[in-house]
């Protein structure tokens, strides 16, 4: 099979402050039943909304490369290294841990929405490293649109995000009834949560049907073959999709 699909009850749940920020969650921590358990190097995925202005006070990370994506609302990030800063609409905020950080996370309008992803490193090597932190604006990231679909290339070429992990991000956009193919890597998986509306997804003579809040894994069976997206014709899809290698050359991390 090409494509897997897992429905939101295949997924974890989470909240935090008390339920005021609502997580789904396509792949958990480490002990949470999610029927997938990491893709590739894509350690953890979480998709949240707050039901009211929300906090989520510091905590440490270590070597992971965390990426928060914000898909709409206001969001603030303070770190140990001094940090204070908001991000909104299609901005990120990416904390490359290293040998460790303390940072908190508030939602400051209500109805704020966002991803918050890990991705693993080689962690003997990013351990060694200082922690950083940096920040990007919707603007900063190249975004094309071409017959009805948009592209915006969150991690990949000619974005402003550079991590020590292998791996590519798209934010997919496809206005009602529009296409969209992307070439794939049998070499590689690509990991997709349908954010918005519902479609269809097809490889080879594969065809499977795309719900909203469905999380997807795709693998090309041999070099060549092409993901074919189809956006509803009444709601249009949009799609969060991340490609990393099936194998990053390195020992993982045993969940």
């Amino acid at each position: 099979m090409n494509i897997q699909i897992f429905a939101e009850e295949q997924q974890g749940v989470g909240n935090f402050d008390g339920g005021k920020f609502v997580e789904q969650r396509p792949i958990s921590f480490p002990g949470e039943k999610t029927a997938v358990d990491r893709v590739g190097s894509l350690f953890y995925w979480a998709w949240g909304k707050s039901t009211d202005v929300a906090e989520i006070p510091m905590h440490p990370h270590k070597a992971f490369e965390i990426l928060t994506y914000v898909i709409e609302g206001l969001v603030e990030h303070r770190d140990s290294l001094g940090s204070l800063q908001t991000v909104t609409n299609g901005g990120a905020q990416v904390i490359q841990a290293g040998s460790g950080v303390y940072h908190s996370e508030a939602f400051r309008k209500v109805g704020s929405e966002g991803l918050q992803i890990w991705f693993e490193p080689n962690l003997n090597e990013t351990m060694k490293q200082p922690a950083t932190y940096n920040q990007y604006d919707h603007e900063a990231f190249p975004s094309s649109s071409d017959g009805g679909a948009t592209v915006k290339t969150v991690i990949g070429d000619g974005a402003p995000i550079h991590l020590d992990t292998d791996v590519n991000m798209y934010d997919w956009t496809l206005q009602p009834g529009a296409d969209f193919s992307y070439k794939l890597d049998p070499s590689r998986l690509l990991a997709l949560l349908v954010i918005r509306g519902q479609g269809s997804a097809a490889v080879a003579a594969e065809t499977q049907a795309l719900s909203h809040k469905d999380f997807a894994v795709v693998k090309a069976a041999e070099a060549g073959q092409l993901l074919k997206l189809q956006a509803d014709i009444e709601h249009g899809v949009r799609i969060i999709a991340i490609e990393v290698p099936e194998d990053p050359g390195y020992a993982l991390y045993r969940k």
